[in-house]
């Protein structure tokens, strides 16, 4: 046999291995209480929040989900937990924000003719390792591809090897760069996926680039699909990585588009898939929180699937919107990410389920980035 033939003989190989390995392993999780004084103690060892933001932050959880439980409270709240629900979600100009206070310089950069973007010596470093280790994440993806196409599909039925391999090409790339957030809130995951035993759909604030890496490294190792704009299909290599692990395109444009997008990802969580969305469908140009889009929410309704609302911080002063790289470590600032509690969907109005994760987001957003007192809850 010629070295080519071998070389892919133990390519299927590995990745059938990998498949197997995966479909014989049953998910772990351990079970993990959150408190308050344990919320209170994860929040201070994050320098860059001040103490007022999280006493406020604590006030809003208690006006919103109540003292206990942990889910989504449906009864009317007092005029006394309304003022501190709206208190803690909406802007307040009166209260600080270490990391804004903090200058910057990215130093000197390179604007890319009229397009305005930049790239500074931090964004050419990390584009250049992002790049080398991209090549071999490419190479996985085409041999996941020739798995598919020989076995018409049959073998990883779900596309859980892709994902796994964009999950160590993004785990890699972000340590050996310092761009790990900072990550608050992981028993609130522990505890849905024990409690709920089943799928459920992640759901977070955008205004940065680097929110899709910071998301899918710290979902963790499970497999997920994401609900991704048709024109990320332009971007190399990561168009590679969409369409073979199956993530869900959407085209706003298109109304067949939206049907089959919503179709696909309810058969996921039917499935067993979990799914991550930014229900913004773009990136914040202020970095506050806007607007909701209600599709996304639909899905997750349909199979009657928890809600984890995921509040990313600061990740737009790691990659600014003009960057086409991030412009230095996330651990500098630090950028974090915190997993709220979830929110069960079951027998929720559509408008409920989205007020209850926008509000759980926004109350866990840094001042900075918290929505201002006009800004609407939702769109259509």
């Amino acid at each position: 046999m010629k070295a080519p033939a071998l070389l892919a003989a133990a390519t299927l190989a590995c990745m059938l291995g990998v498949t197997l390995a995966y479909q014989a392993s049953p998910g772990i999780v351990s079970t993990a209480r959150r408190t308050s004084s344990l919320h209170m103690a994860a929040l201070s060892s994050i320098g860059s929040i001040p103490q007022s933001q999280i006493l406020k932050t604590m006030a809003a959880r208690r006006a919103l989900f109540g003292s206990g439980g942990g889910r989504f409270c449906r009864s009317s709240p007092t005029s006394l937990n309304a003022a501190a629900s709206a208190a803690a979600i909406y802007h307040s100009p009166d209260e600080p924000d270490d990391a804004e206070t903090k200058p910057f310089n990215p130093g000197p950069y390179f604007e890319f003719g009229s397009s305005g973007l930049k790239l500074n010596w931090f964004g050419a470093i990390y584009g250049t390792v992002a790049i080398s280790l991209g090549i071999i994440w490419y190479a996985s993806l085409c041999a996941c591809q020739l798995m598919y196409l020989i076995t018409r599909g049959k073998v990883d039925k779900y596309r859980r090897v892709p994902i796994t391999f964009s999950q160590i090409w993004g785990t890699t790339l972000m340590n050996l760069m310092g761009c790990t957030p900072k990550v608050t809130g992981m028993e609130n995951i522990k505890k849905v996926f024990k409690e709920n035993g089943g799928p459920v759909m992640f759901v977070a604030n955008h205004c940065s680039w680097m929110d899709i890496p910071f998301v899918g490294v710290n979902v963790g190792w499970r497999n997920y699909k994401m609900i991704a704009k048709q024109e990320l299909l332009k971007v190399p290599i990561l168009s590679k990585s969409l369409t073979v692990a199956g993530h869900v395109m959407l085209d706003r444009s298109s109304r067949r588009s939206q049907f089959n997008a919503y179709k696909k990802g309810v058969q996921y969580l039917k499935d067993g898939v979990n799914l991550v969305t930014f229900p913004e469908g773009t990136r914040s140009r202020d970095s506050r929180l806007g607007p909701f889009k209600k599709g996304a929410f639909k899905m997750a309704e349909a199979v009657n699937a928890p809600i984890v609302p995921m509040t990313i911080g600061y990740a737009h002063k790691v990659q600014p919107l003009d960057f086409i790289f991030p412009v230095r470590r996330s651990r500098s600032i630090p950028a974090t990410i915190h997993f709220g509690e979830a929110i069960n969907t079951a027998g929720m109005k559509d408008e409920e389920v989205m007020e209850a994760v926008w509000d759980g987001i926004a109350a866990d957003l840094p001042e900075s980035q918290k929505p201002l007192q006009d800004t609407p809850k939702a769109v259509n």
